[in-house]
């Protein structure tokens, strides 16, 4: 296929999800890339400024476009005490700082569940600065990560105080989508904590993220 014709596909989730590929913008996260992960790069010099300029999403184009391969799909990692899991967060960015923050902390694993914005969108890779290569994604339902064998810790506003909760072995921290929190049919079967605050609702889920990530690592 045209490179410059699968670039455009690959704008779109469908056919990142159907060949497993994904758009890299900016050179500074282009340097982060594994070599083993570049499938090409097209520059500015390749197809001229003019088309370059049409096929950027950046508002202001760097020097060149790279199409990665995903990493690490579905591979759970060993010995892995905590595990996040992103259950329908809907904001690009907000999805890629929190994956920015998991890899900062060390973890490796993150489930995506059904109805999560696109981890390898444009706006969820520029957010994480390149955490993406330093992590494993697992794609589940929401029926799929009850009957995995993970201890389930919903982050919630009705919950214990997260610095009196002992930290299960094999864990999975959920957070949950920015309006509606965590679905029901996770919050029936997890152990709920808390974020003790005042003068506000609630918190930001990338600050709530960051909060627990670091506490319990």
């Amino acid at each position: 296929m045209n490179k410059i014709k699968l670039i455009n596909k690959l704008k779109l989730r469908k056919y990142r999800d159907e060949m497993n590929l994904f758009i890299i913008e900016g050179d500074k996260l282009i340097e982060e890339i594994p070599k083993d992960l570049l499938e090409f790069m097209l520059t500015v010099d390749d197809i001229g400024e003019r088309e370059f300029k049409k096929l950027s999403e950046l508002t202001t184009p760097q020097s060149a476009i790279a199409v990665c391969r995903k990493p690490n799909l579905n591979m759970r990692s060993p010995n892995q005490r905590l595990t996040i899991a992103l259950d329908r967060i809907q904001e690009p960015n907000n999805v890629g700082a929190i994956l920015r923050t998991t890899a900062a902390a060390g973890i490796k694993d993150v489930i995506i569940l059904e109805g999560t914005s696109d981890p390898f969108g444009p706006k969820s890779i520029r957010a994480s600065m390149g955490a993406i290569f330093h992590l494993n994604f697992i794609t589940m339902t929401e029926e799929e990560l009850i009957q995995a064998n993970f201890n389930l810790i919903a982050a919630h506003i009705e919950g214990t105080d997260y610095r009196e909760f002992e930290l299960p072995d094999n864990a999975a921290l959920i957070l949950g989508n920015e309006g509606q929190g965590i679905s029901g049919n996770l919050l029936n079967v997890s152990s709920r904590i808390n974020i003790p605050i005042q003068n506000v609702e609630s918190l930001n889920v990338n600050a709530a993220a960051a909060i627990l990530i670091f506490h319990f690592t």
